[in-house]
């Protein structure tokens, strides 16, 4: 099992150690963390019984890779030993919009670095991750990503290039689902159900809906028009829906989460 240290300790940092735990990749005893003056690192060391590092040279200390978890403006305050210490070490960063250039700068003697783009479904392992590195990853240094990626749930290796979008669509995907799932359940409560009516009945069909989705080999069009006869509700409810552009407001959403990602790499 490879040693990982963890530099943060929020959700993402969270999400990543419990899923490198759940999925036997890592021992608790195998991982570090530091945080930053809020007590995450405690809380996690507490409830996952990883190990809290007293220093930056007890965090470094016979780790085989290094795990970057803290929020991106963070990432400019950085302790600089943490560079020093990284030497002939994998470094693995999960911060949005922080290109593989300004890592290396910052870890320049780290016998690679790779960057990643997980999301919050990785808590409970249904996540989806993409990644790329500085260079070719070595067998060894890829079993070590690979058992990070998917201890979060499945991993796409991409060109650094599409990562701004992979941001907007992944990473930023699970908080358009959630804000879609909480205006269907808002608007049917109006139509006279319940709170807890409609969570069962948005909830569950949603879930079914892409149930059905993937255990068919049909794409999602056919399997609307399935279920849209002419002159139907179906039918009636997606003309509402091309009527306020409905699928343009989801590409305006990721053009403008692709966008912010770029200026937060600038």
């Amino acid at each position: 099992m490879a040693k990982l240290s963890f530099i943060g300790a929020g959700r993402m940092a969270g999400a990543i150690v419990r899923g490198l735990i759940r999925s036997g990749a890592c021992a608790p005893s195998d991982i570090k963390v530091v945080g930053g003056a809020n007590r995450s690192a405690k809380d996690l060391a507490k409830d996952t019984g990883v190990i809290l590092a007293t220093s930056a040279e007890d965090l470094f200390a016979g780790a085989d890779a290094v795990v970057v978890a803290c929020k991106p403006q963070q990432f400019v305050l950085l302790n600089e030993s943490y560079g020093r210490l990284a030497k002939d070490k994998l470094v693995l960063s999960v911060l949005a919009g922080t290109r593989l250039e300004k890592l290396t700068q910052f870890f320049k003697t780290a016998r690679n670095v790779v960057r990643t783009m997980p999301n919050t479904p990785g808590a409970i392992g249904k996540g989806v991750t993409a990644r790329c590195s500085a260079k070719a990853l070595t067998p060894e240094d890829r079993a070590i990503v690979e058992s990070i990626c998917n201890g979060l749930g499945m991993s796409l290796e991409i060109p650094e290039d599409m990562f701004d979008a992979v941001t907007a669509v992944s990473g930023s995907g699970p908080g358009f689902f959630f804000e879609f799932i909480s205006a269907y359940e808002e608007a049917a409560v109006e139509l006279g159900f319940t709170p807890v009516q409609a969570q069962l009945l948005v909830r569950q069909t949603l879930l079914g809906s892409l149930a059905l989705l993937q255990s068919t080999q049909e794409s999602p069009d056919e399997l609307r028009n399935q279920v849209t006869s002419p002159g139907g509700t179906t039918k009636a409810g997606l003309e509402a829906l091309a009527k306020n552009q409905f699928r343009g407001t989801i590409k305006a959403a990721l053009l403008a989460a692709k966008n912010r990602s770029e200026e937060l790499g600038k």
